[in-house]
């Protein structure tokens, strides 16, 4: 059960989450990844906006190589915690990581020789399925 992925106690989003279309930020990292990477092994991804599907497209990618990203993270990747809206109106509690990417091989990279990716994602809570929400992959605006 997702219970056993978290590291924060999950607790109920704000109201009106999903009509302002903004996110609000959680203390996290709210997943422990260790056992999300497990989970993704095994489960696959659920990519959970219009604008992931399209992002994801437009690098030529789909939701294995997600999964192998996801993968690739260390916990030093992690960015932030927020409340998220999918494009079916789901609240989703997420993490957020970047990291340098190395797409020929599917591993970690180097600021010197690879590009910097973003990726968002969470669990619906108390769902037996496991099923990872994606909510942003693509390319890093922001290389820090």
């Amino acid at each position: 059960m997702v219970d056993t992925l978290r590291q924060q106690p999950w607790t109920p989003p704000p109201p009106g989450l999903c009509e302002d279309g903004a996110g609000r930020d959680k203390p996290g990292p709210i997943y422990d990844l260790a056992a999300v990477q497990t989970v993704v092994k095994s489960g696959g991804v659920y990519l959970a906006t219009q604008k992931c599907s399209t992002d994801v497209e437009k690098m030529d990618w789909d939701g294995d190589d997600v999964a192998q990203l996801i993968g690739a993270l260390v916990p030093q990747d992690y960015r932030n915690s927020s409340w998220c809206c999918t494009s079916r109106g789901q609240v989703i509690d997420a993490d957020a990581y970047g990291i340098w990417y190395d797409t020929i091989d599917s591993c970690r990279g180097n600021a010197r020789q690879h590009k910097k990716y973003y990726v968002k994602f969470g669990f619906r809570p108390n769902d037996t399925r496991l099923m990872m929400f994606v909510i942003s992959c693509h390319l890093s605006t922001s290389y820090h």
